[in-house]
């Protein structure tokens, strides 16, 4: 658990001359929903791709 952590805190480093608690977990959090959103993204249109690919190699044997 507390090699996870370190990876973390290296991930999103922390500098109190420059950055507020309040700051830096909405930083964070920020960095978290964007990174979902690209990852959901890249999903979608990746299993959109499988099912027009899918779909075309039916039609191309009927």
């Amino acid at each position: 658990m507390v090699n996870v952590l370190a990876c973390f805190v290296r991930v999103f480093p922390y500098d109190p001359a420059i950055d507020t608690p309040l700051g830096h977990r909405n930083l964070v959090i920020i960095f978290c929903l964007t990174w979902g959103f690209h990852i959901a993204y890249a999903a979608y249109a990746l299993n959109s791709w499988r099912l027009a690919k899918k779909g075309a190699s039916l039609e191309k044997h009927e």
